[in-house]
């Protein structure tokens, strides 16, 4: 996951829109990582039409964070 924060981060927000919207992501976390919770708020985020790149790329990295990023 911390490779998938790294690139996400570095992306342009074009090429972070776009995936956005084919909904990449979340078939990503429910195909690949196994994780339909996870999948399913991402799927949310990617839905919303109102964010823009910034905000929709922060909140899909801070869900994926709270799940697994181990506490301090």
């Amino acid at each position: 996951m911390n490779m998938f924060a790294q690139l996400a981060e570095g992306v342009d927000d074009e090429t972070w829109t776009y995936h956005l919207s084919e909904s990449d992501y979340s078939r990503w976390l429910r195909e690949f990582v196994k994780d339909q919770v996870v999948a399913d708020e991402v799927a949310v985020i990617e839905q919303n039409q109102e964010l823009g790149p910034s905000q929709s790329r922060s909140r899909v990295l801070e869900t994926i964070r709270k799940r697994y990023t181990a506490p301090a």
